[in-house]
């Protein structure tokens, strides 16, 4: 499972964890997106190239909310809860970062477009 289960004594609420593996996944796109790094993480620089999302953004909490739900959404897990595609949901998310960030002054195109459930907020 990609949480835990724990159940301290019968007939009581079971409480659940993420696994420790999405833990550090989501520990470490915060990271990347906070000190500017993303653009080397993602498997594509020219992505975020001469985009200064930390600047642009700062200002636009709903559009940070929505690339973490973008991450949060593109993730996947095997059933043990070990990260199967973290650099994928990295790069989603900076996708959208991209478009959010440059619309208005280039003509990048997201691809493959994003489905409905990519950017679906919880």
């Amino acid at each position: 499972m990609f949480f835990k289960k724990k159940q301290e004594k019968q007939n009581q609420e079971v409480v659940v964890e993420l696994s420790n593996d999405f833990k550090s996944a989501l520990r470490h796109f915060a990271y990347y997106y906070t000190n500017g790094t993303l653009p080397f993480v993602i498997g594509d620089e020219s992505i975020l190239k001469n985009v200064d999302y930390r600047e642009i953004l700062k200002e636009e909490a709903s559009l940070v909310e929505q690339a973490y739900a973008i991450f949060a959404n593109v993730i996947k897990m095997d059933s043990s809860g070990k990260v199967l595609n973290q650099t994928q949901a990295m790069k989603r998310a900076a996708q959208w970062i991209r478009h959010v960030c440059t619309h208005r002054i280039d003509n990048y195109m997201i691809e493959p477009e994003f489905e409905d459930w990519e950017v679906h907020l919880h």
